[in-house]
């Protein structure tokens, strides 16, 4: 069951200098890369996002049922939603207005997940909490969905992780229960595998049916609930024709794909995985004992790592001929689920340990070790996406804008159909660019010359926030170090063996501060 948490203690806002740090960290890496690699030119599949849904809106006879019209096999109500109202209180469409918003929302949901962590782990080391995750969220190894302005797998994180926790742990009938069916239920038109979510719940009924070796009433109210949500989602499911190929065909392709997406951090190691495995393994063997006395934390982590599996498996399936050996960047704010519950359970696991016969330098030394193996990969994954992803893609967003801006000045169209030239499909574009009515809400870079100075309602706003990213970086790392800092002087424990870990973290943070001052001189002559 949700402990009801009372906002007003000291714990919670002690925890709350610390989720303020994790945010400003977050939130200013993430509007860094927008503004360093975003373009304010639509993308992709946003271009047909103006011709199916803007264009009839902008014609007056959009309706509802294209909130739910099939998209590659996906229902992106609230994408749509949400583009809708940032269009409509912006008063243009502007793509780089769009990823400052996206940002905030991916935020929100990391402070969520922090939040979560902290509470089901006992409310203590909440600067822990938020330091192991300030690396999965602002290092930018899924760099291309900052720079997407659809949002799909942000809002599929938000409603599963709603749905694990409300429906997962709450009691039937309960407020914070229907939250959690309301959520499971809402979660079908994010992504095609909002499913998972409730699929997920179901597994973790099970799980404690097999530990307790019966299944409670409300237990099982519960799993039916999900039953109902996913036989709904198998009505409401769609296949797309475009994505056959695709798919896996055989067993092989399957399998090749699934451990590509479960070693994605150590894709050219998959032996690692071992590594990334084992604290859940050990986790589970713990969990069935009958002393553990940190269950609700086991199952939280133990549902985190089974859903974000499920989600490697779905892709598996579905995207097997999407990649080569490294995975699709745009899938690791999914799969990176699995090594943060990893890595939390080697946490819950020193803390058992403490308990027992274990001394504290060992209890300590493995998360550490576990946690610095980890932040290697993410450190060199980040930075492959930054030179194989983030930088061609800039460059070649560079030559559309200009292919874009002649276009719209000459009114020649061999202009804009010569190659290299706008993606996926410049006979799309043309007809978006040529729309006399879509012209009133086209971004400013889609406008004839004399247009071109023509901007939204809150356009200050959102370059105000990308031109001082790094400054909300910094103020975020600086949180980070005084917060640290002043928490080590205070404490009667000095540098002794139990702040090994805050000691090690402030001298890390400090390291960074340093890495990502170069880093930005660096990209600054791009």
């Amino acid at each position: 069951m949700i402990k009801p948490t009372n906002l007003a203690t000291d714990s919670f806002k002690c925890f709350a200098a610390w989720l303020s740090a994790l945010f400003l960290v977050v939130l200013g890496a993430k509007l860094w890369v927008v503004q360093l690699y975003g373009s304010p030119l639509p993308l992709w599949d946003q271009w047909y996002e103006a011709e199916s849904f803007f264009q009839p809106w902008v014609e007056g006879h959009l309706t509802w049922q294209a909130f739910f019209a099939p998209d590659n096999g996906h229902r992106i109500f609230f994408t749509r939603l949400l583009d809708l109202i940032v269009i409509r209180l912006n008063g243009r469409w502007e793509p780089l207005l769009q990823m400052t918003v996206n940002a905030f929302i991916h935020t929100a949901y990391v402070c969520g997940l922090a939040f979560c962590l902290w509470d089901f782990l006992g409310r203590k080391n909440g600067w822990f909490v938020c330091f192991l995750l300030a690396p999965f969220f602002a290092l930018p190894y899924a760099g291309e969905n900052a720079i997407w302005a659809i949002t799909l797998e942000y809002f599929l994180d938000i409603f599963s992780l709603v749905t694990l926790v409300a429906l997962g742990f709450a009691k039937p009938g309960g407020r914070w229960w229907w939250l959690g069916v309301a959520a499971a239920f809402t979660g079908l038109f994010t992504m095609a595998s909002g499913l998972l979510a409730p699929v997920t719940v179901g597994g973790l009924m099970v799980l404690r049916a097999i530990k307790h070796r019966r299944i409670e009433r409300r237990n099982l109210i519960t799993l039916g609930l999900c039953l109902a949500v996913v036989g709904l989602s198998m009505a409401l499911g769609v296949s797309a024709e475009g994505d056959r190929p695709l798919r896996a065909h055989t067993l092989a392709e399957f399998t090749s794909a699934l451990v590509r997406n479960l070693t994605w951090l150590f894709f050219d190691a998959p032996g690692m995985a071992c590594l990334i495995f084992l604290p859940l393994v050990l986790l589970i063997a713990l969990y069935f004992r009958q002393n553990f006395q940190e269950s609700q934390a086991a199952e939280l982590l133990l549902g985190l790592g089974l859903w974000s599996v499920l989600q490697s498996a779905a892709l598996a399936y579905g995207r097997a001929n999407y990649g080569d050996i490294f995975p699709i960047s745009r899938y690791l704010d999914i799969l990176n689920v699995f090594v943060i519950a990893s890595l939390f359970a080697s946490v819950l696991l020193a803390q058992f340990w403490l308990r027992g016969a274990f001394s504290i330098k060992f209890t300590l030394f493995l998360p550490l070790v576990f946690s610095a193996v980890i932040f290697f990969g993410l450190c060199r994954i980040s930075q492959i996406v930054v030179n194989e992803l983030l930088i061609p893609t800039r460059r070649m967003n560079l030559v559309a804008e200009e292919r874009v801006e002649t276009f719209m000045a000459t009114g020649d169209q061999r202009e804009l159909l010569e190659q290299p030239t706008v993606r996926p499909d410049p006979e799309v574009v043309l007809g978006v660019l040529r729309d006399a009515k879509l012209q009133t809400i086209l971004p400013a870079a889609c406008l004839p010359p004399a247009d071109a100075h023509v901007t939204g309602r809150f356009t200050a706003v959102s370059q105000w926030l990308l031109q001082n990213s790094t400054g909300m970086l910094y103020c975020g790392l600086g949180l980070f170090v005084g917060l640290i800092g002043y928490t080590l002087i205070r404490s009667p424990l000095g540098l002794a063996w139990e702040n090994l870990p805050a000691f090690i973290a402030w001298l890390t943070i400090l390291a960074r501060s340093e890495e990502h001052t170069s880093e930005l001189q660096s990209l600054r002559h791009l």
